[in-house]
């Protein structure tokens, strides 16, 4: 039988995407999501949209890590978008 998380066990998104994977692992595992980390206008949107109380931590690269609720479940979506403007 899979391990099922708490409805408190919090969840952290990298590179979020619109969102998806988050989803399912809500969907099996349980927990509440914490927060997202995703820089692409048009997907932050979306995110915006679904989850109005989740922040976004945008640039995974300039988070400061110290000041970020910890996670029981790390999510990551691949791969992640490159930074606009940069040249990859």
């Amino acid at each position: 039988m899979p391990t099922v998380l708490s409805r408190s066990a919090l969840i952290g998104s990298l590179c979020s995407g619109y969102g998806g994977l988050d989803l399912g692992v809500q969907a099996a595992l349980g927990g509440a999501l914490a927060w997202h980390a995703e820089v692409d206008p048009n997907a932050s949107r979306i995110l915006a949209r679904h989850w109005p109380d989740i922040p976004n931590l945008g640039d995974i690269t300039t988070v400061d890590w110290t000041s970020v609720p910890r996670v029981c479940v790390l999510t990551a979506g691949f791969p992640c978008q490159r930074r606009l403007g940069r040249r990859p």
